[in-house]
């Protein structure tokens, strides 16, 4: 059989099911909206990363200027020119040079073509190729070998056309592999036709040892004539199946993500401070002159959400994490005594920095945090260096059928619909805040449901949660303020959203690239408390967001 060359174009396979795609050192996701190079994340705005995911879909063909417009701008009238500017933003972002594209050509008259081989991705495994254009054995062994190759695996199953840019030959022996191996972890792979024995052909048997143990593989050889490169390619792929296989089925296949943040020998100190009568308690970490980052978290929780970014940023940033009164470790005072709204809890905070001296500050808002946070904001508008929004709203397309029974009680505020609310602070609920949309519920910890629920159910808080949903209200007055500090102020911003949350579904989160073009948006395959889930693909893109946007030079 000849050797076939890597596809041209993605359009050369029938993956219309995957939205990850690779092109030379760059990642593409297009459901979460994200861009990597060779691992690391690549800034990229809202409207030129649209501009990128619909090229790279089209590769290959020529895509008419009002194509893309109407693509990316769907109902607006734009100009040449702020596509112009778009355009530059993506080159630049793929580190082309001027008349030297290797991505992205202007065929003059007609459009634009995406012009580099595009091929269709899994997890972060990344192949890599030989002189010829064919992946290497150690690069298919490295590749298999990943934790994030399981994905790669399960679909290879179904769609057997995947395997052929590593050429017919190859191909046929990896799916033949797994047909043999795959069973005991991903079930029966069906069998191909034109994997069947052909007339010169033998099987080759082998054995991989793992923890000094052997385990078989078997791979449908060649005759002896054959290339032996081509031979000992076979073998190495076929021993990277076999490998993954038994890794995954003993379960001895290592947990760290691929890109896991590593916490830095900062400590984090717990500490309190009274502020206008009330004790607020606040988490702190990091070195005392460096940029500040207030991290404000949202119901049910508190700080406890920040835990594990906390020692991700302190390395280089002064990280302030404070609960509110009622939430955490703060004070609750009775609600017939304190009034709980959201301009209340925005003084406060504004008190606290002022009382630790943080006078300039980047703001990660979720949630409650997010109104709180942007109070903060009109308050002092030059005082905030750099936005990450996180599942928090600020515009009315965010509050979708789950607000229903809460703004019920905003329009008369009567003592029916006050108790209609009170499941929002059952157990089931704070679970299912925690779980809902997360596809491996095994990521997530149950301490964090019953530590939040441990805290709902002290004696008076039920009634402080109740104030606060109808307080809650007084927020969508403000949406056009914190809309006009948006326009006005234009921080720079990270949007990180899970986008299988029902209670701020994606909905909220496009609605802030009209007023910060210059965000980045990235949709996450995941649920209401993105962290707990996603903290492998979180913290690099924050640590590097706040590198570029707020980290002294």
């Amino acid at each position: 059989m000849g050797q076939a060359k890597w596809p041209d174009t993605v359009a050369q396979h029938q993956v219309q099911d995957v939205t990850s795609f690779r092109f030379g050192a760059f990642h593409i996701h297009l459901s979460e909206r994200w861009l990597f190079r060779d691992g690391d994340p690549v800034p990229l705005g809202g409207r030129a990363f649209d501009i990128l995911a619909f090229l790279v879909q089209r590769a290959g063909q020529v895509v008419r200027h009002d194509e893309l417009v109407a693509n990316v701008w769907p109902g607006i009238r734009v100009s040449p020119g702020t596509l112009r500017v778009h355009l530059a933003a993506v080159r630049k972002a793929l580190g082309c040079r001027p008349k030297r594209s290797r991505y992205i050509v202007n065929i003059p008259g007609r459009g634009y073509s995406f012009v580099a081989p595009v091929l269709p991705a899994f997890g972060t495994t990344r192949w890599s190729d030989d002189a010829q254009g064919h992946p290497t054995p150690r690069a298919a062994m490295g590749a298999l070998l990943k934790p994030s190759a399981g994905p790669a695996i399960e679909w290879l199953r179904h769609h057997p056309a995947g395997l052929d840019p590593m050429g017919p030959d190859i191909a046929e022996h990896l799916l033949a592999t797994l047909n043999t191996l795959a069973p005991p972890v991903y079930g029966t792979v069906a069998t191909r036709r034109d994997l069947e024995d052909e007339p010169g052909e033998k099987r080759v048997n082998g054995t991989a040892t793992i923890n000094g143990s052997p385990f078989p593989f078997d791979a449908r050889g060649t005759t002896q004539a054959e290339d032996p490169q081509l031979v000992r390619r076979k073998l190495a792929i076929a021993a990277a199946v076999t490998l993954l296989t038994c890794v995954a089925g003993l379960g001895s296949a290592p947990a760290r993500a691929e890109t896991a943040p590593q916490a830095t020998a900062q400590v984090t100190y717990y500490r309190t401070a009274t502020i206008d009568g009330v004790q607020l308690f606040y988490r702190e970490a990091g070195p005392s002159e460096g940029p500040v980052v207030l991290l404000l978290h949202g119901f049910p929780t508190s700080s406890h959400m920040f835990r594990n970014l906390i020692p991700v940023l302190s390395g280089r940033y002064r990280v302030i994490a404070p609960d509110y009164p009622g939430f955490g470790q703060s004070a609750a005072p009775d609600h017939k005594q304190f009034t709980y709204t959201f301009a209340r809890y925005a003084s406060l905070m504004d008190g606290l920095l002022r009382h630790l001296g943080a006078s300039r500050y980047a703001m990660y808002v979720m949630d409650y945090g997010a109104p709180v946070g942007y109070r903060l904001a009109l308050l002092h508008p030059d005082r905030v260096t750099a936005l990450i929004i996180q599942n928090g709203n600020a515009y009315t397309e965010g509050l979708g059928a789950f607000w229903d029974p809460i703004k019920a009680y905003w329009a008369d505020g009567s003592h029916a619909h006050r108790r209609a609310l009170e499941f929002l602070v059952a157990p089931e609920t704070t679970k299912f805040q925690y779980t809902d949309g997360v596809a491996d519920v095994a990521r997530i910890s149950p301490d964090n449901w019953v530590h939040d629920q441990a805290l709902l159910d002290r004696a008076g808080n039920r009634d402080i949660q109740l104030d606060l949903f109808r307080d809650y209200g007084s927020n969508l007055p403000l949406y056009p303020q914190f809309q006009a500090f948006f326009r006005q102020y234009q921080p720079p911003t990270l949007i990180v959203w899970g986008k299988n949350d029902k209670i701020f579904p994606a909905t909220g989160a496009s609605p802030y690239l009209r007023d910060l073009p210059k965000a980045e948006l990235h949709l996450l395959d995941t649920g209401h408390f993105a962290l707990e889930d996603k903290l492998d693909v979180m913290a690099p893109m924050i640590r590097q967001f706040l590198d570029r946007s707020i980290a002294p030079r």
